[in-house]
């Protein structure tokens, strides 16, 4: 091997190491910030804590008669009393707990009635 051929050939490694060094950090920098989706690195199952379980009753006086009627998910009535309601930590919109609010949460981690974050 000549001393040109050397030379090309240290230049292509070095070239190949510089942007498999860019691509991990730039992976890196797109991990730290959560992703595509991710909602920023939002802890959500720690954000969906059972502390969010409550129950209508409970939401309904916190609301001082401000407090939906209707499940903004399923559209059907609260019973009241005691059925079990999952409340958006951030913006105190809730939904009961068994409409599948918890999937859409995790999926998008935005309040499905007002887009607000966790």
């Amino acid at each position: 091997m000549n001393a040109a051929a050397g030379l090309a050939l240290q230049i292509t490694a070095v070239a190949l190491v510089a942007a498999l060094l860019v691509a991990v950090i730039v992976a890196a920098a797109w991990g730290a910030k959560g992703g595509a989706g991710r909602g920023g690195g939002v802890d959500v199952e720690r954000a969906l804590g059972a502390a969010t379980i409550t129950t209508y009753e409970r939401v309904s006086a916190r609301a001082e008669g401000k407090a939906a009627d209707v499940c903004a998910i399923c559209l059907s009535e609260y019973a009241g009393g005691d059925e079990l309601v999952r409340v958006v930590p951030a913006c105190g919109h809730f939904f009961h707990a068994e409409c599948g609010v918890d999937a859409w949460l995790r999926a998008r981690q935005t309040c499905p009635l007002c887009r607000g974050g966790l």
